[in-house]
């Protein structure tokens, strides 16, 4: 018979008995609906951490000041005063895997603008911070050698500051007190949205680190700095170099701990990688269990069809059909159930995945028209597996004793 007339046959049957047959398809459609919209949630939790990784960068590098072992205790007493400014000087200057490195100071104050009143972080910073961070501006400029030099009182704003002391307004140009400091808003920063940490990177204030020390620090010392890697370097090269010239500047002795701590953010993304890439895993193979037992259902009805019509494979093997045409047959249909199901389960998987969109905000789920040719294929070939059997049982079947059957 031509594949015509074995579909259209396959298709007569399936339609004798219709609530079966939706009842078989549903779970194949189930199924693959769970399936794919798992591997949406999945696909939406890798871009996210991908487009994180091009946001924040993956080659800084952080370095605290992390105090002296005394008594089998570690103490911080009091911070050097010039620490973080001069190792970032040294480092910028003789670690060769290095491209930028900078003094960090971030302490929390209560911000008031002419429209608002907001409490927020605020960050005492080297203008090669925004190339650490690759961090530009949305509006404006960013601070230079020229304001650090000049202990100009100036400072680059994030969205959300933004947001909560000018609404909608452009805030360059306008002027916010810190700690009762005026300081001139000369730069608004682009957003970066919320980290895989909950963070809000956004809510943050940057000044020049001098003016920073000089209006608003007081005796705050920085112990903080920021480093990043060349682009044709490992971030793990810069972090060793960076360690053993800081070991060498604190005459840090042979077998003596660090009196620092350096934190890799590049194996902080690849831990959130590696963490998402099994939670994908793990949630495709969970949802893949749904449409086992669908396969399993579709096995069962096949072979409760194929008891059924006993007498009708025996008479038409008595008229010519071979096993070869009855085989084809019940797995053609086995075939169009779940082919059936793979396509109402795509469409099922899409709707669940927009819903989440929608309905949860911080859940991106990504459908790819990839994800529907998937469907069908994987749907076809739970088919072809659970339906085999059947088919094949009922391609055995002896003519004489199956006409014989009631």
């Amino acid at each position: 018979m031509s594949p015509l007339t074995v579909l259209s046959e396959a298709l007569r049957s399936l339609g004798k008995n219709k609530v079966r047959t939706m009842l078989s398809v549903l779970g194949i459609v189930i199924g693959i609906a769970a399936v794919i919209t798992m591997v949406a949630v999945g696909e939406g939790a890798r871009r996210r951490v991908e487009r994180e990784i091009a946001t924040l960068g993956d080659d800084w590098i952080m370095v605290a000041y992390w105090g002296v072992q005394r008594g089998g205790t570690r103490r911080q007493q009091g911070l050097p005063p010039n620490l973080t400014r001069e190792d970032a000087d040294a480092i910028e200057r003789e670690c060769s895997a290095v491209r930028a490195a900078t003094p960090v100071n971030r302490i929390s104050f209560q911000v008031v603008s002419g429209y608002g009143n907001y409490g927020t972080n605020v960050i005492g910073t080297r203008p090669s911070y925004f190339d650490i961070r690759r961090w530009e501006v949305a509006e404006g400029r960013e601070f230079g050698a020229d304001d650090m030099r000049m202990l100009a009182k100036v400072c680059c704003i994030g969205a959300t500051v933004s947001k909560e002391l000018f609404g909608a307004m452009n805030p360059v140009g306008q002027t916010v007190r810190i700690n009762r400091v005026a300081f001139e808003v000369i730069g608004l920063l682009k957003s970066k949205g919320v980290g895989s940490d909950g963070r809000d990177n956004d809510d943050v204030i940057v000044a020049p680190f001098s003016s920073f020390e000089r209006y608003l620090a007081g005796r705050e010392a920085s112990g903080t700095m920021l480093a990043a890697a060349r682009r044709d370097v490992e971030p793990a090269s810069a972090k060793q170099q960076i360690r053993d010239l800081l070991r060498q500047r604190h005459r840090v002795a042979e077998g003596e701990d660090d009196d620092f701590r350096i934190f890799d953010r590049s194996l902080t993304m690849q831990a959130n990688a590696e963490a998402t890439r099994t939670f994908n895993t793990l949630l495709t193979m969970i949802a893949s269990i749904s449409l086992l037992v669908g396969g399993v259902g579709i096995m069962n009805i096949m072979l409760v069809s194929v008891t059924e019509r006993t007498r009708e494979i025996g008479l038409r093997m008595a008229i010519g059909a071979g096993g070869y045409h009855i085989l084809e047959q019940f797995l053609c249909e086995a075939i169009v159930l779940c082919g059936l199901g793979g396509l109402l389960g795509f469409a099922g998987g899409w709707g669940v995945s927009e819903f989440i969109n929608y309905k949860y905000e911080g859940w991106d789920t990504m459908i790819s028209y990839w994800m529907a040719a998937l469907a069908v294929a994987f749907a076809t070939t739970v088919g072809l597996f659970f339906g085999f059997y059947p088919a094949w049982r009922a391609s055995k079947l002896d003519p004489i004793d199956a006409l014989r059957y009631e």
